[in-house]
């Protein structure tokens, strides 16, 4: 059951979507021929989506973000993966128990099926379980890059691959093609690991040296992409 927060609504509604695979027409095909047992929630930024995951659910993002997160005793948040349009939550069944989720934007539209429903259409449709696995590879193929960013040895280096894996996921044209941010400096910074202060001189030294360039503080180009691609899987 979605929280006290969100509204139903219909899969038409879901608006514009990122450019994040899959495409609409799959993610919508999936949607719709899970029928009656799906539920639609609509969301704005910095509400609570773990009503999601409860009991045993289901998810997936239709559109918007939502943060997966660790909390912390000391109340400080860690981003464990930025879950965008196409991204299945609770796959583990301890998602719940584990981890936290917050809508990162406005409007944002999720679909939740309980467990029982979604592994009882899934042998009748072996087709939706092909998705849902090849949504699970995705996942741990951007888990698998995010390791590989937080392996590297400088701050600068951090956040020059993290801004590429960015714009690659965000965009389906070249690397160079502008991509606006969906997330904050804040949000970067407890995904990457490292201080808010340090994601900003990172970004501002990358823009100084014609690596990166900000049409706006979320909007950005990457221009030499050579000198970000150094231990970057393309995936493409």
């Amino acid at each position: 059951m979605p929280g006290p927060n969100a509204r139903q609504t219909s899969p038409e509604s879901a608006g514009r979507q990122l450019p994040h695979l899959p495409s609409n027409e799959d993610l919508r095909a999936f949607t719709d021929k899970l029928g009656p047992v799906v539920s639609l929630a609509h969301w704005q930024r910095g509400d609570c989506c773990d009503a999601i995951v409860a009991n045993g659910g289901i998810g997936w993002v239709l559109s918007g973000i939502v943060h997966k997160c660790v909390i912390h005793e000391s109340g400080q948040r860690r981003i464990v993966d930025l879950m965008m349009r196409g991204d299945f939550l609770g796959m583990r069944t301890d998602d719940a128990r584990l981890f936290s989720f917050e809508a990162s934007t406005d409007e944002t539209l999720t679909a939740r099926i309980t467990r029982r429903d979604f592994n009882t259409l899934a042998e009748l449709r072996p087709s939706l379980y092909q998705f849902f696995h090849e949504s699970a590879c995705q996942t741990i193929a951007r888990l698998e890059d995010h390791i590989l960013v937080q392996g590297r040895t400088t701050s600068m280096q951090k956040i020059a691959s993290y801004l590429l894996l960015m714009s690659r996921r965000l965009s389906a044209q070249q690397d160079d093609a502008p991509v606006l941010l969906p997330v904050s400096r804040y949000d970067i910074a407890d995904h990457v690991g490292i201080a808010v202060e340090t994601v900003s001189r990172a970004i501002t030294e990358l823009r100084r040296q014609g690596v990166i360039e900000l049409e706006t503080p979320r909007c950005l180009a990457m221009k030499d992409t050579q000198k970000l691609a150094d231990g970057v899987p393309d995936r493409r």
